[in-house]
């Protein structure tokens, strides 16, 4: 008898605590927005991207049309090796003067014309290298992968679409972190005093929980003892703009 009164008092405790759970409206604010453009001009070939979906990091958003990409890197390669003949010859002939130079039937005027043509042609390989590094470069950017796990927000990037130097700033996909995001809600003076950095309380959207703990607690601007709450907490799939989502502690 006295065991059932206990279990009793532990259901009815509990019913209570539940029934003074209290859920404040809130606005959604995700975390690591970010926008993904072409830094290079080009003609857009593939979008592999859709709103709303989640991209695990590394996956390709989407890509220009990669051929006039792949000649530049191709010409750059060619301008390269058609110097190797040349500068294999005349380090050949600079081996042959420093030689003469020694038993003194050459000249040291001569021998620095010959190491000068040398050093030229070395310096133009170089240069070559230096471009074909650069169209290479240019390749890697042609495609807009994601560096981390994503989710896509918003999108104008379309195959066919010109990109350049007038537009390159305007094309571009948004996304946000397909981890974390934040639940703020306006609070009164006396609300505020039921929240405190850290503390654990629950973000419900579509009627299904998410942890979540306070991180800040800040007095709204030009406003008398009015604060907001911002709440972190992790979540499994996209939440479309605009969803009412509550704070629940």
């Amino acid at each position: 008898m006295k065991k059932n009164r206990f279990l009793l008092t532990g259901l009815l405790f509990s019913f209570c605590a539940s029934s003074l759970a209290v859920e404040l409206d809130a606005k959604l604010d995700w975390s690591g927005y970010q926008k993904h453009g072409f830094a290079v001009n080009g003609i857009i070939e593939n979008v592999t991207s859709d709103i709303g979906q989640k991209v695990n990091k590394g996956s390709v958003l989407a890509s220009l049309i990669s051929t006039p990409f792949k000649y530049r890197v191709q010409k750059c390669q060619a301008v390269i090796n058609k110097f190797e003949p040349l500068i294999f010859d005349a380090k050949l002939e600079f081996d042959q003067a420093e030689e003469l130079f020694e038993r003194t039937v050459l000249s040291e005027v001569e021998l620095q014309k010959i190491d000068g043509r040398y050093k030229n042609l070395l310096e133009q390989q170089n240069v070559a290298k230096a471009d074909c590094l650069l169209k290479k470069w240019d390749m890697k950017l042609s495609i807009l992968k994601a560096k981390e796990s994503i989710y896509i927000l918003n999108s104008n990037v379309m195959p066919g679409t010109v990109i350049s130097d007038e537009n390159k700033s305007t094309i571009y996909i948004e996304s946000v972190s397909s981890k974390k995001a934040s639940a703020i809600a306006s609070l009164s003076y006396t609300q505020k005093k039921q929240f405190s950095i850290g503390q654990e309380l629950k973000v419900v959207v579509d009627q299904q929980e998410f942890p979540a703990k306070v991180k800040s607690i800040d007095m709204l601007p030009n406003t008398e003892k009015k604060y907001k709450v911002l709440a972190e907490f992790y979540y499994t799939n996209m939440i479309e703009p605009g969803k009412l989502i509550k704070i629940k502690y």
